[in-house]
């Protein structure tokens, strides 16, 4: 890039969403230190569930409870505060009232935030990634990616990276995001696509042989995307081709690996279609042991739009030819 159009880049703005538990401070641990990009901002985000007191007039009693919880969320954000300055990051503490989810998902929006950093905890308490946890919901309504962290069992990072790979548009972004962060981390990259076996069952034997080799055709073609971004910035990348249950494999393959992320995207046409509750990448999010960042299919239309209107220069990878 041209050093007089330096001025004109983008600043990285990260949303980490904090209740104050010590899950919301691993994710925050593991969000700053991952994700500590040049000229970045984070905004600690806590949010006061007041959803329970609906349209009820507030007593002082509950005015009270919520003068508690703001104190509680002025905590959990200085928490996140603390260790963004440390890292010498810019960074801002907001709490808000309302919905957890669509506030954390709003404010995103409104600040034109590039990545959503949650915990896997929800008002259960259980350290998963549940449907109806406050961390489903925002992965379900953002348009951005997310990365969802649970507390992890080994503090040790190994600096290594795994992208699930297949032909999508969805895959794409993953892939440009996966590489990017493993660029500032001098991270490894592990390349995986998963063949389902499941055609097996639904052909016959005749047809079956052929529709192996062409899934094996479009594996090849997803990991060697993904051996080219990496080694155009000189991101050292292994590639694998498997087959199985895809969540399973992938699931598998990363606790074999000992990788610090999975990246994967999130597949469908628009909105909620994007990740239902039987896709990959939720599956993989509710089981994964490490943290999993999910990127929807349409961040880049979004992202393009909102910096062309901006009059920013659009910093996203230039389209390839079948999509021109």
């Amino acid at each position: 890039m041209e050093g007089g159009n330096e001025k004109f880049k983008p600043q990285r703005k990260i949303l980490i969403a904090t209740d104050g538990s010590e899950a919301s401070e691993k994710a925050a641990d593991f969000g700053i230190e991952t994700l500590r990009f040049e000229g970045a901002k984070v905004y600690a985000v806590y949010v006061i569930d007041t959803g329970s007191y609906g349209s009820v007039p507030i007593d002082e009693k509950k005015f009270k409870k919520i003068e508690q919880l703001e104190e509680i969320g002025h905590k959990a954000t200085s928490y996140v505060e603390e260790k963004a300055k440390a890292a010498e990051m810019e960074v801002e503490s907001i709490v808000l009232k309302g919905n957890p989810a669509e506030e954390i998902v709003d404010f995103a929006e409104e600040q034109r935030v590039d990545m959503i950093v949650v915990g896997s905890l929800g008002k259960s308490g259980i350290e998963r990634f549940m449907l109806g946890t406050v961390s489903e919901k925002v992965v379900r309504r953002a348009k951005i990616p997310v990365l969802v962290v649970r507390k992890q069992k080994e503090e040790k990072l190994h600096k290594q990276i795994l992208i699930a790979a297949d032909c999508s548009k969805a895959t794409e972004k993953a892939v440009d995001f996966g590489i990017e962060i493993a660029k500032l981390n001098g991270a490894k990259v592990y390349a995986v696509h998963v063949i389902d076996p499941i055609f097996n069952d639904l052909m016959e034997e005749a047809w079956a042989a052929n529709a192996y080799e062409q899934f094996k055709k479009i594996g090849r073609e997803a990991i060697s995307y993904v051996e080219e971004k990496a080694k155009a910035v000189g991101v050292k990348v292994e590639s694998s081709v498997l087959e199985g249950n895809p969540a399973e494999e992938i699931v598998d393959f990363a606790e074999e690996q000992k990788v610090d992320m999975i990246v994967v995207g999130s597949l469908g046409k628009s909105g909620y279609e994007q990740f239902s509750i039987g896709s990959v990448s939720a599956k993989v999010l509710r089981n994964a042991k490490v943290p999993v960042l999910v990127v929807h299919d349409i961040y880049e239309f979004v992202e393009l739009f909102r910096r062309c209107q901006k009059g920013e220069e659009v910093l996203a990878p230039a389209m390839s030819e079948k999509e021109q």
